[in-house]
């Protein structure tokens, strides 16, 4: 059948939405499979691609050849492959991204083009400073002083205009060259060096007793591989108290072999508190557990939303489903929102099911990662838990899919193509394999509630906590009630409520958990003679103020400068800090509660590796009486001391310009207070707010979802906001602004059309308007479900847009990004 295989269509994982076509040597033809990887000439580079039809002739001229077989056997099975095109289709990117975000990172095979300076330019250093043209200054000076001057970091860092133009007129005028070279895979087999003898044991005796006197080192090394088979070499030199050049002696004696053995790299998860596996299911478990099952069984795909409100049981309902699952011989994924929320969830799942769950998430080494994937593949785990990106793990066979937290926006991918949403594509993975979902909530989007509501999805509900206990009573304190600064000054953090019970509670050696989704010290720094506010130099954001290092900190670019002991401005030093964030909060902790033990969980405080789970693992074995943090805190822990849950300002997320902001401050605040009084009695929460007439924290103070979706879902109709319309995001950057808005308007150009299915608004600047001297405009297409139901023709005119129309190319000083169903519009 080698004929057959003349030809290879390519996803290559550029910006283009079209497969590439090549011709495969006849001495690679009998090998290739569709799935697997090659390296293949494009352009004047290198690149790694995937395999995903043999094409019976070439639609073009001029076909190149691929140069080689990447993988053995096939990285992407059929069933992912689908699953790849249809999120191609859906969110309008290029199959090659998708297929390149569903195998681990750091497997890719590319060429990398070096700059490098001639003698020519050498002998100038010294007046690089007297070229008039900037753009070649600045690129001299990159070439000459960047410890990695490769073409990719230029474009990157240097912002230049006509950088191709500018680096070919160098390179004709001698003053730089470009050389390629092809990279490695940073993610790659694990091998140790390990010894064993090959000389037979009866000769062994005679052997070690004629070394004894010539060469003890050498005896010592034959004594310990006759005790212990084979020894890794490390070990082996520690054990004989030798070197490695007596093993290399002995293997050149051929008295031992020295070899290479692979090992596999495990995630060690240092999260370890004892967990019940006897649990028996309350009447309202067993029907959700008996409705699943019963699909299950029957092959049938099917979706089912379990709501229950917080401590109710929902992952005991997913473990005793899963139970049956793995009895069928089906695989299943877990998916959760946060990295957070991995160690305790993976610890209920591996005491259920030891030795079968694997562990996916970025926090993971490269090579834990890669050890990990394989070996998924390979079939030695049925279970998968992870965030978002664990849906694409490579599991056959799949039998459920569960996706807790639901309505988390952490699930969408935000900052690279793809722009997926894994809970939807776990529906159509689910799809993909007869399987079923389970979507666990106990503040569910209004999207999938309604769903359920419609009967596109079957509803299952728990109503009451695990033993009855009930919901924690919530109170809301008016922080306008009372002033906004102490006596002292200071900036007042703790209601006069929240102190006095962190303050009993401390007295009874309970644990409290508080709240302060923003993290850093101030929100910005003002000067309160002339106005001035400190803003990142390349986003349009004020910046961030870090008491611990005294800095100021962009939480988008990550720019950092030293904070001012003056304005910048007009010299004053009456300098303001506005907003609160979690280091404030801490240092507010310590002063009025000065023997407690407080710690804080944040993004600043969790940046090593494994640090949520040592710090989840010493809260609850109570080595700390107060959990403080951003939202991570928020959902999903269960610790059977705390007993007071404490929001320090509700009103953060409030009055985002984002039509879901209500949505998220009920989701958060009922997720939070449900923290509190999981074990034992009824736990109390207090949350803090400048605006106790929200909507939904009044819903939240109730614990109430059905009451929060009634008026939401009513606002979301009137104005034709989703589950009543699809939401597209059309995103325009670049470092030059009229550029950029000439982009953004022939855009709006092509797509205002009365046939079309939506209503355009915009485009105007992004809420965010700068992000790393990038100038961010874009529009929002409105799509009419009516007119189109499934989107199927949004998708076929925005992707012929992309393929056909010059304006929407992108380049390095513009790039264009569409965000199907986007979770947030900043």
């Amino acid at each position: 059948m080698s004929h057959e295989k003349t030809y290879v269509d390519i996803a290559l994982p550029v910006p283009v939405y079209q497969m590439f076509t090549y011709m495969l040597p006849e001495t690679l033809r009998d090998s290739a499979e569709i799935g697997m990887r090659v390296l293949v000439p494009f352009g004047k580079r290198h690149l790694t691609g995937f395999i995903v039809a043999f094409p019976a002739m070439a639609q073009v001229s001029n076909i190149r050849q691929v140069m080689d077989l990447v993988d053995d056997s096939p990285m992407i099975n059929a069933e992912q492959l689908r699953l790849a095109e249809w999120i191609s289709l859906y969110y309008i990117c290029p199959l090659g991204d998708v297929l390149r975000a569903m195998v681990p990172g750091g497997t890719q095979i590319a060429s990398q083009v070096w700059l490098i300076p001639t003698n020519k330019l050498k002998l100038i250093t010294h007046q690089i400073h007297t070229i008039r043209s900037p753009q070649q200054q600045a690129v001299f000076e990159f070439v000459l002083n960047d410890h990695t001057p490769t073409l990719q970091r230029l474009l990157k860092h240097v912002k230049i205009s006509n950088p191709y133009f500018t680096l070919n007129q160098l390179e004709r005028e001698s003053w730089i060259s470009r050389q390629m070279e092809m990279t490695r895979p940073t993610a790659r087999p694990k091998l140790e060096l390990w010894v064993r003898m090959v000389i037979e044991k009866s000769a062994l005796g005679e052997i070690i007793q004629k070394l004894e006197k010539r060469s003890p080192a050498q005896a010592r090394c034959l004594q310990q591989l006759q005790e212990n088979g084979e020894m890794l070499k490390y070990d082996l030199c520690q054990a004989a108290n030798t070197s490695t050049a007596v093993i290399n002696a002995l293997a050149r004696k051929e008295l031992i072999e020295v070899f290479k053995k692979e090992v596999m790299r495990e995630y060690q998860l240092e999260y370890n508190v004892k967990t019940r596996t006897d649990i028996s299911l309350n009447d309202e478990q067993r029907v959700a557990v008996d409705a699943v099952s019963n699909s299950f069984a029957r092959r049938l795909f099917d979706v089912f939303l379990l709501l229950g409100v917080t401590g109710s049981g929902k992952t005991q309902v997913y473990i005793e489903t899963l139970k049956q699952v793995i009895q069928n011989g089906k695989t299943a994924i877990i998916l959760v929102p946060e990295i957070s929320l991995t160690p305790q969830t993976v610890s209920r799942f591996t005491a259920n099911f030891p030795g079968m769950v694997a562990v996916l998430h970025s926090r993971m080494s490269v090579g834990e990662r890669f050890d990990s994937w394989r070996r998924i593949r390979a079939g030695d785990y049925q279970i998968v838990i992870g965030p978002r990106s664990a849906i694409f793990a490579p599991l056959t066979n799949i039998g459920l899919i569960v996706v807790d937290e639901e309505h988390e926006s952490s699930y969408k991918q935000y900052d690279s193509t793809p722009l997926y949403h894994a809970r939807d594509v776990a529906i159509v993975r689910a799809k993909l394999n007869e399987a079923v979902v389970i979507l666990g909530s106990a503040t569910p989007s209004v999207e999938s509630y309604y769903n359920a509501r419609i009967g596109k999805y079957k509803l299952l509900t728990l109503n009451q906590r695990i033993e009855n206990i009930p919901l924690p009573a919530v109170k809301v304190y008016d922080m306008r009630e009372i002033p906004s600064h102490t006596l002292k000054g200071e900036l007042r953090i703790l209601s006069p409520l929240l102190e006095k019970a962190i303050r009993q509670k401390l007295d009874l050696n309970e644990q409290v958990i508080l709240l302060q989704n923003r993290r850093g010290y101030s929100s910005f720094i003002m000067c309160q003679d002339c106005g001035h506010i400190e803003r990142c130099e390349q986003c349009d954001i004020t910046l961030t103020f870090h008491v611990s290092v005294h800095r100021l900190r962009c939480h988008y670019c990550n720019f950092i400068k030293r904070a001012p002991e003056t304005c910048p401005a007009c010299n004053s030093r009456e300098l303001v800090f506005h907003g609160i964030g979690t280091q404030r909060v801490e240092e507010a902790l310590q002063q009025t509660f000065p023997t407690a033990r407080i710690l804080r969980m944040d993004m600043d405080t969790t940046t090593q590796k494994q640090s949520h789970e040592r710090m989840l693992q010493e809260f609850a074995n109570r080595k700390y009486d107060i959990l403080l943090g951003t939202q991570m805190v928020a959902k999903g822990l269960d610790f059977e001391g705390v007993t007071l849950v404490g929001v320090v300002s509700a009103d953060t997320a409030m009055y985002l310009p984002d039509f879901r902001a209500s949505e998220r401050t009920f989701q958060l605040l009922t997720q939070v207070a449900g923290r509190a009084g999981r074990k034992g009695g009824a736990g109390d929460v207090i949350i803090q707010t400048q605006a106790p007439d929200n909507f939904g924290l009044i819903c939240a103070r109730t614990h109430d979802s059905v009451k929060f979706f009634a008026s939401e879902i009513q606002h979301r109709k009137e104005l034709s906001y989703p589950p009543f319309s699809r939401l597209v995001q059309v995103l325009v950057k670049g470092t030059d602004e009229q550029e950029v808005i000439q982009s953004i308007n022939s855009i709006h150009d092509y797509l205002n059309h009365e046939k079309y299915p939506w209503i355009i608004l915009g485009p105007v600047p992004a809420p965010i308007a700068k992000i790393q001297k990038y100038s961010r405009w874009h529009l929002i297409l409105k799509v009419d479900k009516k007119n189109d139901p499934n989107g199927m023709y949004t998708h076929r005119i925005l992707t012929t847009m992309m393929k056909t129309q010059p304006f929407v190319r992108n380049s390095d000083r513009i790039r264009i990004s569409i965000n199907v169903d986007p979770t947030s519009l900043l």
